[in-house]
């Protein structure tokens, strides 16, 4: 735009406010261009907001298309202080048995403390380094021993040891001497720890005997030892999830049984049909408001004649509405379990009832409904929004860089137009400036030829 201004004296005419208003008359095409570029953008962010709820879609469907994460299960325990029980989408549905003979334990391995009042106290004044060695889990450790190592210095050797086996230090003050104990990390047969011949700290030439003799055995390392429905099994640890296919055990007491029973929980199951409908509708609802046209009005939504759109809405209608084909069970579309659509808004409503007597009665087959690998209706959701919202091919990604390429075109229209439109301006300020000129000599003149005529 010009900065150069007119007076106008001359002719009385405001030319800026001339100017300015010839101006705004011939920017009105860059005007629609930029409403253009507001509404292209407006649709950019329409959908980035549909992707954003068809993620939610696509996770609740992610929870239906799979045995384990559809079914939900619960494990009830008959006694919990023998033992805990949790239950996967996986586990069978029954009651187990379970005694417990023996729990999994780690190995302790105590010092007699003979000598040692304080942590303080050398456990080496020979002079010259000695040999603390051990061995845990098949694992040897050989430790040098400088001259001057404390009770707490050992402790904290055995500990900041970057190839421990896996062993924990500590000291300990049993009324008399402060003793050192070695504890594994872990449970098992296998997880012992012996004290080696290896072991220079013998109790002679200034040392405490740190040797084998001086150990007691607190605790033995062992493995679990119980019975699953009278079949006899063996485990390192207390926790256990590799007996029972999708129950997970944590045997708390030993010489001791209790029933763990095993579920469905069709709540649970229910509340994730609840969220899948919920995030359809959310999807369906977004689509039809953004894509309506009002005929009487002439109002539309921000998607409305966009093709993608169109199609996203219709493909998955009939996703959801279709029979699905080839299933085993007598549950093949989602109305034969109490779930239809609304004729007027196109939304998804539960028959809560009719959907509680079908996950009784029916659980397998509406599981198969959802999860069938070619044909299931979680699936074929999830499938088909994966692919519509990627971000390298996808529907939408593509459309939203084919807005990109449009308003990156008008943008460049629209900076053309505007070099055009203030080289009129500039234009216009030099002609209006020249005729302000002008008039102004034709003034001077009829001055001039006035004040001649009078005098004469």
């Amino acid at each position: 735009m010009s900065s150069f201004t007119i007076g106008g004296l001359s002719t009385g005419i405001d030319y800026n406010d001339l100017i300015s208003k010839l101006m705004e008359v011939k920017r009105q095409p860059v005007k629609i261009l930029e409403n253009k570029i507001t509404a292209y953008n407006d649709k950019m962010s329409s959908y980035s907001d549909l992707s954003s709820k068809l993620s939610s879609l696509k996770s609740a469907a992610d929870k239906l298309k799979y045995s384990y994460s559809f079914y939900v299960n619960t494990a009830t325990v008959s006694d919990e202080n023998v033992l805990d029980a949790t239950a996967s989408g996986t586990a069978s549905v029954g009651n187990y048995s379970i005694e417990v003979t023996t729990l999994a334990s780690e190995e302790k391995e105590a010092h007699n403390g003979t000598g040692l009042t304080s942590t303080s106290d050398p456990v080496n004044s020979s002079g010259s380094d000695k040999v603390f060695e051990y061995t845990y889990a098949g694992t040897q450790r050989t430790l040098a021993v400088a001259d001057g190592t404390t009770l707490d210095g050992l402790k904290n050797l055995i500990n900041n040891d970057a190839s421990n086996p896996g062993v924990t230090a500590t000291t300990v003050n049993d009324g008399t001497n402060y003793r050192l104990i070695i504890t594994g990390n872990d449970t098992g047969s296998t997880k012992t720890i012996t004290i080696d011949a290896g072991t220079t700290l013998d109790g002679n030439n200034s040392t405490v005997n740190f040797t084998a003799a001086t150990f007691t055995q607190n605790k033995t390392a062992a493995n679990a030892d119980f019975k699953v429905d009278n079949l006899q099994i063996s485990r390192s640890t207390n926790s256990v999830s590799d007996v029972i296919n999708g129950l997970s055990i944590n045997l708390k007491k030993s010489l001791s049984s209790a029933t763990v029973a095993v579920a469905a929980d069709s709540d649970s199951i229910k509340e994730q049909i609840n969220d899948f409908v919920t995030a359809y509708n959310d999807v369906m609802s977004f689509l039809k408001t953004n894509t309506a046209y009002d005929t009487s009005s002439g109002e539309s939504g921000i998607l409305s004649g966009e093709g993608t759109a169109r199609n996203i809405q219709n493909r998955i209608r009939d996703i959801v509405s279709s029979s699905v084909s080839g299933l085993s069970g007598s549950v093949s579309m989602l109305a034969e379990m109490g779930i239809t659509t609304d004729y007027k808004t196109g939304n998804l409503l539960i028959n809560s009832s009719t959907l509680d007597a079908k996950l009784g009665s029916n659980l397998d087959d509406i599981a198969e409904l959802f999860k069938d690998s070619s044909q299931g209706i979680a699936k074929q959701i999830y499938d088909y929004i994966d692919d519509l919202t990627s971000t390298v091919d996808g529907a939408i990604t593509l459309r939203k860089d084919g807005l990109s390429d449009i308003i990156r075109n008008i943008n460049n229209t629209i900076r053309n137009m505007e070099f055009r439109l203030d080289k009129t301006e500039n234009d216009m300020v030099r002609q209006f400036t020249a005729l302000e000129k002008l008039v102004g000599n034709y003034n001077s003149i009829g001055n001039y030829l006035s004040n001649f005529s009078t005098q004469a």
